[in-house]
């Protein structure tokens, strides 16, 4: 792909990521999404078949941003405490700095007009966390329970942890945030 193409379809996705988190999927029209990239709307259709693609699209650069993001510094020879805690901080971090792009997973991470393929290439892009949870099982470091129900109570605090930071009436220091995230590991090491 060219560079001029690059830029025009990274322009589409992150006009359509500002506009999604002001005004929802509904309230966006494609006209609009072409307006705030400065592109024009047969642009947009060039590279996306309309907006459901486009935001299967953009929920895929957004998990690539993230897992890339969340894996900055990680080591699998790392101790399994010690790696967990640096992806769960990496998550906060990353969320901090891009507070429309955990507004827009969360809306659309369960949403119907993400597809069952879209989901499965956003599992992959995280597939080094996942195999580090199942390393911890195998050495016998977390809760006797599904490696699934883990990982998402392990999120799920996380994502909580960051809106709390954001939105909650005082914004969490970085020390507040690693305690945070050790009771985290707390909660399901065995």
């Amino acid at each position: 792909m060219t560079e001029i193409t690059q830029s025009k379809k990274a322009a589409a996705l992150q006009a359509t990521l500002e506009l999604i988190s002001e005004q929802g999927f509904h309230g966006t029209p494609m006209s609009q999404i072409a307006q705030r990239a400065n592109i024009g709307v047969g642009t947009i259709y060039r590279y996306f078949s309309g907006k459901e693609d486009l935001i299967n699209a953009l929920y895929i650069d957004v998990k690539s941003r993230l897992a890339q993001y969340t894996l900055h510094n990680y080591l699998e020879t790392r101790p399994v405490r010690e790696s967990c805690m640096l992806l769960l901080r990496n998550i906060v971090d990353y969320f901090l700095e891009h507070p429309a792009e955990l507004m827009f997973i969360e809306q659309y991470a369960n949403s119907p007009l993400i597809t069952a393929a879209t989901r499965e290439e956003g599992i992959r892009t995280f597939e080094p966390v996942n195999n580090l949870f199942k390393h911890a099982r195998e050495a016998n470091l977390l809760k006797d329970l599904p490696l699934e129900m883990l990982s998402t109570l392990a999120y799920g605090a996380t994502i909580s942890l960051v809106k709390l930071s954001l939105f909650g009436h005082n914004k969490l220091d970085s020390h507040m945030l690693d305690g945070g995230i050790s009771a985290i590991w707390d909660a399901i090491k065995r």
